[in-house]
């Protein structure tokens, strides 16, 4: 279950077939326009337009809503810190029962709620609409101008698919290892916070050990394969922007000036 959670699943919708590289530049225009715009409005429809998105990729609507809930404690003490913690002098201050808070502050706490929601869910949008393989294709082929400056991009690129098809491989391994630690009456869900805190390292070293040794094994099959890194090495694919690429790279960008603008 934790590994599905982290996987791409092809489910056929229209996201999926747009080109990765429009997917990746979209990404990052929708995260610009996100993080400056400070009007209610707009960061409001920015966040509309990726759940408009989630329902076009046929995610499950479930998965968006663990998502989410699993940042609450976040929303919450974020809320708290700018609505009571962080009170400017010239805001009005609204008394409800034994608290006071500020109006403006509480804005400022639901602004950036919806900022980070958003972020959260572009990243999983991208990550669970595009497989790691066409993932790690078009950010090569974002960064190849870097690559005539004599930077290892073919490299970075590669060392950043398997970081990310090692994520639910160390998920599912963390798991085995937690409830292993639990039949045997250990783990972090037992004692006080000390103990709880002392229960950790146990679960964390073996899983360390195995990322080495899943990292040796690794290195050695592609030495065996004889892996030279990027030189001479031709992509399998050919990607060519379709009429639906140039229509959501224009709608990113439009995206973008509304926030800038606003």
């Amino acid at each position: 279950m934790a590994a599905a959670f982290l996987l791409y699943q092809k489910r056929g919708s229209a996201v999926e077939g747009w080109d990765p590289r429009v997917k990746i530049t979209a990404s990052l225009l929708l995260g610009a326009a996100l993080l400056i715009t400070k009007e209610p409005a707009v960061k409001t429809g920015l966040l509309a337009v990726l759940v408009l998105l989630w329902g076009l990729a046929r995610l499950p609507w479930k998965t968006l809503g663990y998502t989410l809930l699993t940042l609450t404690l976040f929303f919450a003490s974020t809320l708290i810190f700018q609505a009571v913690l962080s009170v400017r002098p010239d805001e009005t201050l609204i008394r409800w029962g034994a608290i006071r808070f500020s109006a403006e502050g509480a804005l400022r706490g639901v602004l950036l709620c919806e900022q980070i929601a958003g972020i959260v869910l572009l990243l999983s949008l991208l990550v669970r609409t595009t497989s790691p393989i066409h993932l790690a294709e078009g950010l090569e082929l974002l960064l190849k101008p870097l690559a005539r400056r004599r930077l290892p991009v073919h490299e970075a690129v590669m060392m950043f698919q398997i970081a990310l098809r090692f994520l639910p491989i160390l998920a599912d391994e963390f798991d085995k290892i937690r409830k292993s630690q639990l039949a045997r009456g250990g783990g972090f869900h037992r004692g006080g916070v000390r103990a709880r805190f002392g229960g950790v390292f146990p679960m964390l070293m073996p899983l360390f050990v195995t990322s080495i040794m899943r990292a040796q094994d690794l290195a050695v099959a592609m030495e065996s394969r004889c892996y030279q890194g990027g030189d001479g090495r031709t992509p399998i694919r050919a990607y060519r922007f379709a009429d639906a690429d140039y229509a959501v790279l224009a709608a990113a960008f439009v995206g973008l000036a509304a926030a800038v603008v606003w």
